[in-house]
């Protein structure tokens, strides 16, 4: 079923869970459609993923891609709320295929999910440096939604900055309660400089309390050329020390 939440006058929240029916679709198009002749204003979407859900049936599926068809064109923004790694790359995925803007949020952060999704802009975020660390570590604090341009205007440069005067380098990022998402672009921003500088870090410490991201660093972190490292955001001291090693 789909929980939809009209409490908003901005936004519409939706949870879809367990099996989805026509019926789920179709009260859903007619919610919209109804905020949208009562306001004379398109609601942005807000939707949570807890799971995955499944259609029950080939025109539960149907109706769903008509759902998209129809609404994408005039929905602006698609905020999606989960943990799945799954989710990584939908919004990635989902900028080539529909209008609107997407973007994925972790599940704890459904109010900044909101406050986006009711922003006229995209509110992009920023890197901040951490200071107090040796010149061979770049610290970083992740803040808002970092996006491709984050990367190229602030890591990137600081890579090839500190490049000048150390042959390898070590690299500690916190992604802590000022972080909201990042975008597709940063991913893939993200991807381009660990291929191009791939042998140029030694370690890498990753503070979050964003359980999705720690797995996946733990995970992929065999297959990396470095030592890589998870810490809560309580242990950032630890990762500091850790780092400087």
């Amino acid at each position: 079923m789909i929980e939809i939440d009209l409490s908003d006058s901005e936004i519409v929240t939706l949870r879809p869970h367990g099996r989805l029916s026509e019926e789920d679709f179709t009260n859903l198009a007619k919610a919209i459609d109804e905020r949208i002749n009562e306001t004379d204003r398109v609601p942005n979407l807000v939707i949570r993923v807890d799971g995955l859900p499944h259609w029950d049936s080939i025109g539960a599926l149907a109706r769903h891609f008509h759902f998209v068809q129809v609404h994408q064109k005039v929905v602006r923004k698609v905020a999606i709320v989960g943990d799945s790694p799954l989710l990584a790359f939908a919004p990635e995925i989902a900028d080539h295929f529909v209008a609107a803007r997407i973007r994925r949020f972790p599940a704890g952060k459904l109010a900044e999910a909101q406050a986006w999704a009711r922003a006229e802009g995209d509110d992009s975020g920023h890197f901040e440096e951490i200071e107090g660390l040796p010149r061979d570590v770049i610290a970083l604090r992740a803040v808002g939604v970092i996006t491709g341009d984050d990367y190229r205007d602030t890591l990137m440069p600081m890579v090839e900055e500190r490049l000048k005067t150390h042959d390898k380098l070590k690299c500690l990022i916190v992604l802590g309660e000022e972080y909201a998402t990042y975008t597709g672009d940063a991913a893939w921003a993200d991807l381009r400089l660990g291929l191009s500088h791939w042998n140029t870090f030694t370690r890498m410490a990753l503070v979050t309390d964003i359980g999705w991201m720690a797995k996946a660093a733990r995970l992929f972190s065999p297959l990396m050329p470095l030592e890589v490292e998870v810490f809560g955001l309580d242990a950032i001291e630890d990762a500091k020390s850790w780092i400087k090693r």
